[in-house]
């Protein structure tokens, strides 16, 4: 029965991947080349040999509370979304409601233009009541509705008809 042999390549990454998950990562870790043109790397620099240090991120898990800087930071960003979030939701809203006041305000615009020029109309003008009878104008009555007519016309679309 045969043994796997060990390589120096796996010696080497078993110990970088030792060296990553220790406390001596937070040190600092240095890599380098050797005579053999092999990287390696190590927590010194050999004195013979230029080492280059790599930043390597801390790993280590954090307890909650244990850094109050870190949470307040979370929860100062949470807060900031939440914020935009809700201005976004708000100017949506916004948008909606003018879009929807300015369709009414259309609208109500055809409307008294529809009822100002059939008061124009040279023609007689009736009302039709809930009984279904006709209620003709009068004169008097026809130019006291044209004015009213004129007046809201004016104030719902900002110009004389």
């Amino acid at each position: 029965m045969e043994t796997p042999r060990v390589t120096y390549l796996g010696l080497s990454l078993l110990a970088v991947l030792w060296w990553l998950s220790s406390p001596v990562a937070a040190d600092g870790v240095y890599r380098w080349t050797d005579a053999n043109g092999q990287v390696q790397y190590g927590a010194r620099p050999p004195p013979d040999a230029e080492a280059q240090r790599m930043e390597l991120r801390d790993t280590t898990p954090v307890a909650p509370g244990a850094d109050d800087l870190s949470v307040q930071r979370r929860d100062r960003q949470q807060r900031m979304l939440e914020s935009f979030q809700y201005e976004r939701e708000r100017k949506r809203t916004d948008a909606a409601q003018d879009r929807a006041r300015r369709e009414r305000s259309a609208q109500q615009c055809r409307q008294l233009k529809t009822h100002w020029r059939r008061l124009n109309h040279g023609g007689p003008i009736y009302y039709q009541g809930a009984d279904g009878a006709r209620e003709y104008l009068s004169d008097d009555r026809r130019e006291a509705e044209k004015a009213r007519a004129r007046s809201a016309y004016i104030e719902a679309c900002g110009e004389a008809p």
